[in-house]
């Protein structure tokens, strides 16, 4: 689905990201961690084309992104954020998300509504569609958010910090509706997070970064105590949570 080779990446003179080279599977879940200023969002950006490339090849289904007109690249894979406060309603901004799809001066479809009305029902954001985002809380724009980039219906969602400053409750339901979707519905899912427990909870493969570079890429069950101590500096301890029986690191 994804295939990076040798990505080099820089903005305003500075070089972000070093000679990087990965693969992602087709229904695969990577998470992307390490610390802040790593590159992670670049990363994800640049598969978008909201940050160009220096040099090196990323493709995405086999093609190179530099040959998608933007339209087209919308319509294969999707890159989402945590959304800003604005006078749009719920259903407004879903609604956008169906852009791909549309000709220069034709309508929503009834396909089209309907997608957005699905995203909305699997989201349970319908119940707020004709409110406006700055009416909402922050756990509610991130569900709406989620809701948008299954609308875009493409077969790849990149998210960019999904849960960043949610509490505990909201932060395990976008964790676990993202899950959830991606299992449906085949999605790869490649999500850049600081929620490293989440991280080895959901994800199939954990990728690091730190200054720019692959620290180490690994199976989720496979990242230890010394892994994560070494990519941020600090000491970690590695326990089993005894509901679902996975890895769980704890900061010393």
């Amino acid at each position: 689905m994804i295939k990076v080779t040798g990505l080099n990446i820089s903005l305003g003179g500075l070089e972000i990201i070093k000679g990087i080279t990965f693969n992602i599977v087709k229904g695969e879940y990577l998470s992307l961690i390490g610390p802040n200023g790593a590159g992670k969002s670049t990363i994800l950006k640049s598969l978008c084309k909201i940050v160009p490339v220096t040099s090196g090849s990323a493709q995405i289904l086999g093609r190179e992104i530099s040959g998608y007109t933007g339209k087209e690249l919308a319509s294969k894979i999707t890159y989402t954020s945590q959304l800003p406060s604005n006078e749009f309603t719920v259903k407004e901004l879903i609604m956008f998300s169906r852009y791909p799809y549309l000709s220069a001066f034709s309508s929503l479809t009834e396909e089209d509504r309907n997608k957005v009305e699905e995203s909305m029902k699997i989201t349970f954001t319908s119940e707020f569609a004709e409110r406006k985002l700055n009416e909402l809380s922050s756990g509610e724009r991130q569900r709406v958010a989620v809701a948008s980039a299954l609308a875009q219906e493409t077969d790849i969602i990149l998210f960019d910090e999904p849960a960043t400053h949610l509490d505990p409750y909201y932060d395990s339901q976008i964790s676990e509706l993202i899950y959830n979707v991606k299992k449906s519905r085949n999605i790869t899912v490649v999500n850049a997070t600081h929620n490293l427990n989440n991280a080895l909870k959901y994800s199939d493969r954990i990728m690091a970064l730190k200054n720019g570079r692959i620290v180490f890429t690994k199976n989720a069950n496979e990242v230890t105590s010394e892994d994560m101590g070494s990519l941020f500096g600090v000491g970690f301890v590695s326990m089993e949570n005894p509901v679902d029986k996975k890895r769980v690191m704890i900061k010393l």
